[in-house]
Formats: C-alpha cells, structure tokens, sequence
C-alpha cells in the first residue's frame, strides 16, 4: 500500500504506466550509439557535443549509482584545459564545428564504463607496432582515410564517418584517433543556374592523436592538417624535428627574409617600447 501511495504521489496527475530504470538506461546507452553514427545530428558544434556527452555520461553514472567513477573521468578530461576536450580542438583549426573529434574522445570514456561496445578490440602486439610507427607514417604526409586504413587495419570505432578510433584491448593504453576533414566544395553547373556540391567520399587526414595526461604530447598533424592549421607558408615557421638539416637552413633563411621585410614583419622593438611607455606611464 506504502509503494502504491508513493507511486500515485510521483505520477501526480498522470495516470499512465512509468518505465522502469533498466528501460531508461537501455535508451539512453541506444542514444550513445546513435550520436557516434551521426554527430551532426545531435550537435553542431564541439562545445555542443561536449556539454550533451557530459550530460548523458553524468546521468547514467547517477542511475547505476556510480558516480565516484565518473568524477574520476573528468579528472582525465581536464587534460584538454580549462575550455574542456573542445577547446584544443577549436584552437588547432579556428573552427567550433569539431563535434566529431569531442565524440570520439567521450567515446572511450562511455566505453570504459560500460555504456558503448566496439568492434574488436586492437592486440597487444599490434597495437605496439601501430603506436610505435603512427608519427612515422602520418606527420608531414599527405593521408587519406582509406590508406589509414590500410596502414593501421579496421578501426574499432568510427565516429561520424569523420574519426576512426583504435582501442586496445588493456583500457589503460588509451585510445589513437584518427581524423579526417572532407572540404565543402561546390561547382556551378552551367545553363541549370545551381551548385552542386562535391562530396569527398575519401577525406584526407588531417591529425591523430593518443590519449593521455598531456593532449598536445600525443598529437600528430598531417601535411593537410598544418596547412590548415598555419596556411600554406607553415613549414618556414614551424619546422619539423625530423627534417634534414638543409630544409631546416632553407626554412631559416626565410624566416630572416620576412623578418626583415618590413611589410611582413615590424622589427623595430624600440618603437614598441616606446609606446608601451606611453600608454602605461601618462605622467612620465
């Protein structure tokens, strides 16, 4: 009688039939799956994606009354900094529509607690070499989705059809990411009046990236992702470590050249000083 009056109070006016926890929690876990298939239909932009991933991993932990574990996630994630797992991704490419790379970081967090299932996970000695030869092959290259594939075997994730994901089977290895970024490009057709959209149906890499305590540690841009990243001139401004020493002296010397070319480069310190001074001491 106690369980029935407290049931009519809940309802209120309600009359029709509640659905249990377990149905709940079965429908919410369905929701997980559904956004890693199609981000963009659920968020527009990473920040997005990060407050409805939170949201989502917050109330199944408070359901399953494990919320201990997921105060333990966010420790983890705020590796990313203080504008969360979106905001290196927004500042790599000046872009908030990185929904995809924040769905495939929360990803590995709703796997490790139970709430989204893979395809197999990556074996010991595989994932060794794969995460041993990754920068090799990708930084400074020029990389589709399908030769990534073909270098590193069958994700056991992809996310959006944008992230291909690699787990290993020890869930304290963390996860390497891979993603790819399809251009919006569009052509004029002529005598219809329209555009029509070119889609890529094998974007190029643009960076991948391991988990772990240090975020810009474990990424890797490809030779597509620091263009987009610094434009066509990047390589004079950030060499690589792994270049020869005479690509490094070329990059070097024109460094020295912008430098001193005074429509690219304003050298005179002096004047800045002196400016500083004026605004900062009015009275001097």
């Amino acid at each position: 009688m106690v369980r029935d009056a407290w049931r009519r109070r809940v309802r209120g006016a309600y009359a029709g039939p509640v659905r249990s926890a377990e149905e709940l929690r079965e429908r919410w876990i369905q929701l997980v799956t559904l956004i890693m298939e199609r981000t963009g239909m659920y968020a527009s932009t990473g920040r997005e994606m990060q407050l409805l991933a939170g949201q989502l991993l917050g109330d199944l932990c408070f359901l399953d009354g494990t919320e201990a574990s997921w105060e333990q996630e966010q420790s983890r994630l705020r590796s990313f900094g203080d504008r969360g797992v979106a905001g290196p991704f927004e500042a790599l490419f000046g872009s908030p529509r990185c929904q995809a790379e924040v769905a495939a970081v929360y990803a590995e967090v709703f796997r490790r607690l139970g709430y989204l299932a893979i395809a197999t996970p990556v074996a010991p000695r595989r994932w060794r070499d794969m995460a041993g030869s990754v920068r090799e092959r990708f930084e400074d290259r020029d990389v589709r989705r399908s030769e990534a594939q073909r270098i590193l075997g069958q994700p056991s994730l992809v996310v959006d059809r944008q992230v291909l994901c690699y787990a290993p089977a020890d869930p304290a290895a963390g996860w390497l990411y891979v993603g790819c970024h399809a251009e919006q490009a569009s052509r004029y057709d002529i005598g219809h009046g329209r555009y029509t959209a070119d889609r890529d149906d094998d974007p190029l890499v643009r960076l991948a990236w391991t988990s772990g305590p240090d975020f810009e540690a474990g990424l890797i841009l490809t030779l597509y992702g620091k263009t987009l990243r610094w434009g066509p001139g990047w390589w004079t401004r950030h060499p690589s470590d792994s270049w020869p020493a005479h690509t490094k002296a070329i990059a070097a010397q024109l460094r020295d050249i912008t430098a001193a070319d005074p429509s690219q480069a304003l050298r005179s310190h002096g004047t800045q000083q002196h400016d500083h001074r004026q605004y900062a001491e009015p009275g001097g």
